[in-house]
């Protein structure tokens, strides 16, 4: 495993309190990774948290509180479902999934990362990602795929991210047909997801786990504080 992520992750591991307390964990260390007015044309709010966390129901309750912003996909659902498709309708296809050889997939996921920022419209405000480059690193890692970690580095300097939005563990976890990770695997791959996110040098507000109508307001004061909530 990547050096930085082991240190990172040790780190967190003697300090579990910094895996549920509401704070913000991240700071701005590069002028590079800010954006100014004139090339803004959205503000990009990744959020992310590895699995059991919330994300998909933060998300389908940010929709219904801030209609008026924008959604970007999970650029990975996008591309298994593709690539499903794909063998569905080419017999002998092999499809390029995490499960079998990631260092196919991972380049497809932020390649359909850009692709869907790129869509994001002129007049969109605020743009909320489900997921980002950023979650590329960290599985790249995950998956022992280093040497592509600093090609996503390089893309992530140009997406202009304004800030990420990090949802702790909820509950007690239980492994699904969908959700196959034991409960240790899925809490070294949300280490693995916060570490990325700290190093990435933008600012990332923790989400602890409380109900969904605080999260929400974790996420319209985070709003406020930048003025960002008359364009949402």
């Amino acid at each position: 495993m990547h050096r930085v992520l082991v240190r990172c992750m040790l780190e967190k591991m003697h300090r579990p309190h910094l895996i549920r307390n509401p704070r913000i964990i991240g700071q701005i260390w590069s002028n590079s990774l800010a954006t100014t007015a004139e090339e803004s044309v959205a503000e990009k709010i990744p959020i992310s948290g590895g699995p059991h966390t919330g994300k998909t129901t933060l998300l389908e309750a940010l929709k219904v509180r801030f209609p008026n912003a924008y959604f970007v996909p999970e650029p990975a659902t996008n591309v298994i479902t593709r690539e499903l498709a794909t063998e569905q309708a080419n017999l002998g296809y092999v499809p390029r999934v995490p499960w079998t050889d990631y260092r196919e997939f991972g380049p497809l996921v932020a390649d359909e990362s850009e692709l869907l920022e790129a869509e994001i419209p002129s007049a969109a405000g605020v743009a909320f990602q489900d997921r980002s480059l950023i979650d590329t690193v960290a599985y790249s890692r995950l998956n022992r795929f280093d040497e592509f970690v600093p090609e996503v580095w390089r893309r992530i300097a140009l997406a202009h991210y304004s800030f990420a939005l990090i949802c702790q563990p909820v509950g007690t976890y239980t492994a699904t047909t969908v959700r196959r990770e034991t409960e240790d695997e899925a809490l070294r791959t949300h280490l693995a997801i916060e570490c990325a996110y700290q190093e990435s040098g933008i600012e990332v507000i923790d989400l602890p786990e409380v109900d969904i109508d605080t999260r929400l307001e974790i996420v319209a004061k985070a709003l406020e504080n930048r003025g960002l909530n008359m364009i949402v």
